[in-house]
């Protein structure tokens, strides 16, 4: 890993690796993404919005290959990117999952991740689906705006995300526990399908009250 990339890591909190995959192998395993069984994850009170999802559990016992990239090559990146070892969430039905997005209306509102980087890699994005991201300076000032506020998030609009839209094939890192962001779909065809993986600092202790709040708002 280059000085360059880890410098704008910890300056933005996220560094974009494009054509991490080739074409060739994204294409190979979004063919085996095509043959799990979803389940649909419902928008709950406003809190979050409708996506699908393969959770953990069933992806590292029906698609192995897939977990194994998870837990291997991309938590090796995310690694050379942080300063302290990290393994995966250690709630195994988080820690690895599929999401697809096939409306305008599914995504994710903002919000912090319940584990502290993740590994966003694109299979598919024929809808223009995007991460929008707060910058690390306005995530600290407004951590909890997304919550306290979650009727009106689109106040967050004034502090001008930053929007990232990825191709097949790229790699987005997050140190998404501390930078507020958002899954948005431009398009109201299409799909857009992501790899997501959740890291934690070896050893790292969680309050149980935001354990319990991020599985009510999950799935």
């Amino acid at each position: 890993m280059k000085t360059k990339d880890v410098d704008h890591f910890r300056e933005t909190g996220y560094r974009l690796f494009p054509g991490f995959l080739s074409a060739v192998e994204t294409e190979r395993l979004l063919a085996q993404v095509r043959e799990a069984r979803f389940t649909a994850v419902a928008a709950k009170a406003g809190m979050n919005l409708s996506y699908r999802v393969v959770d953990g559990l069933r992806t590292r016992d029906e698609l192995p290959e897939i977990f194994a990239l998870a837990s291997g090559r991309l938590q090796e990146i995310a690694q050379e990117l942080v300063d302290r070892p990290i393994e995966l969430m250690r709630d195994p039905k988080r820690s690895v999952r599929i999401q697809s997005y096939c409306r305008k209306a599914d995504g994710f509102l903002w919000h912090l991740d319940g584990g502290a980087y993740g590994a966003l890699l694109t299979l598919s994005n024929t809808n223009e689906g995007a991460t929008d991201l707060l910058s690390p300076r306005l995530s600290r000032l407004l951590k909890p705006a997304p919550y306290l506020l979650f009727p009106f998030q689109g106040l967050l609009e004034i502090a001008r995300p930053t929007r990232i839209v990825t191709a097949p094939g790229d790699l987005l890192i997050l140190h998404g526990g501390a930078i507020i962001h958002r899954g948005v779909m431009q398009l109201d065809e299409g799909e857009r399908t992501l790899l997501a993986a959740s890291f934690d600092p070896v050893g790292r202790k969680k309050s149980a009250v935001w354990e319990w709040l991020a599985r009510r708002l999950n799935y």
